[in-house]
């Protein structure tokens, strides 16, 4: 299956090329749009200018102790995580593709259908075994444990693609497979920024045995801004009934990174200031209300999607059967909306797309607008 991102970006490059004067609204990949926060851009020139004055080569490879001890303090201390268990690294994409390594060739991977094509595309370039799980559009595209065994799972809650985000219940259900079948469960929790409900839990150490089987990747690209900077963090918990994960991991970052940058790593520190969290939640804030105009315009024309609540993305299943390029084509050429055509998260993503709105206010009403042209003129 092709990777579907520089397909779209060439699709786009050639409608700016032939119609250069026309505004389109990309919709696709979901990248931030708003400024960095300026209490943030300071710590890292700050951190900067301190180098002119101190010199400062390697940094530990698994992260500075000022921000891995901030991190865990703001995040994980309540759950019995410590700061040794957590690693910092250049991003989510980098460490949901590694984590595979711990795991032997012969492995089998559960991944569901549709899926964050990283997942699927790593372990097969590993040469894993691929357990897919096919979601469904009448059970909410929530994920169910599968009755085979596996050797590790990866679960996106909030998820990309779908905006669909696991309640306590639903994850505990996972956690009771993972200690049955020796698993461990790969969760990828960049998007808990935009949780805005009591039912799903912020982390998966939340649960009950969650330290026993999970490992938790999380990001600034997207509550932050990092997606240019390059920050993220996993947490590897040394309690993990597969033994030496921990080890092993530690190891792993040792050999193949020199860490990340100390400044990006003082603008990752700061993003838990009283003042850039207050900046940060507004921009959090102005993400969701995206999603809200967004949503609004699909209800109003009776759509089926999923999503926009708890995440940035919303899934929406294509009118009038058509398939899943079919409609990206048709919503580019009638009304310039750049989305993501669900085939290419998998199989079971046929007959959806997906929307980001990662929009300033100005720019989703437009879109929206533009959605009601598409309806008033289908």
């Amino acid at each position: 299956m092709e990777y579907i991102f520089p397909i779209i970006e060439n699709k786009l490059a050639q409608l700016v090329k032939e119609h250069p004067n026309q505004k389109v609204f990309n919709l696709g990949v979901g990248d931030v749009c708003l400024p960095l926060a300026p209490i943030v851009a300071q710590a890292i020139c700050d951190a900067t200018l301190e180098m002119t004055r101190e010199p400062r080569g390697y940094g530990p490879c698994g992260g500075y102790p000022f921000l891995k001890e901030t991190i865990c303090a703001h995040e994980y201390a309540q759950f019995g995580i410590s700061q040794d268990e957590i690693f910092i690294s250049d991003g989510a994409n980098t460490d949901a593709s590694s984590i595979q390594e711990l795991f032997p060739t012969e492995s089998i991977v559960a991944i569901t259908d549709p899926t964050y094509p990283v997942y699927r595309d790593a372990n097969l370039l590993a040469g894993k075994t691929l357990l897919t799980i096919p979601l469904k559009e009448e059970e909410g595209f929530l994920p169910k444990p599968p009755k085979e065994r596996a050797d590790f799972a990866y679960l996106c809650t909030p998820c990309n693609p779908t905006g669909v985000a696991m309640n306590h219940a639903e994850l505990a259900q996972w956690i009771a497979w993972a200690k049955k079948h020796r698993a461990i469960l790969v969760i990828d929790n960049v998007y808990n920024a935009f949780i805005s409900s009591d039912e799903i839990p912020p982390s998966i150490y939340a649960l009950e045995g969650a330290r026993d089987v999970a490992i938790e990747i999380r990001s600034f690209s997207k509550w932050a801004g990092f997606t240019g900077l390059r920050c993220g963090y996993m947490v590897v918990p040394k309690t993990l009934h597969v033994p030496n994960l921990h080890a092993q991991w530690t190891k792993r970052t040792d050999i193949k990174t020199n860490g990340i940058a100390y400044p990006i790593q003082r603008g990752a520190e700061a993003c838990f200031s009283i003042q850039a969290k207050q900046e940060l939640d507004a921009q959090i804030e102005i993400y969701r209300t995206s999603a809200s105009i967004l949503r609004n315009a699909l209800e109003e024309y009776g759509q089926t999607f999923f999503g926009g609540v708890h995440s940035p993305y919303i899934w929406w299943k294509t009118p009038k059967g058509m398939s899943s390029w079919e409609f990206f084509d048709k919503l580019l050429e009638a009304s310039r909306i750049i989305a993501i055509p669900g085939s290419g998260f998998g199989n079971a993503g046929e007959g959806f797309i997906r929307l980001s709105c990662f929009l300033p206010l100005k720019l989703a009403k437009e879109a929206a607008h533009a959605l009601h042209h598409h309806f008033a003129t289908a």
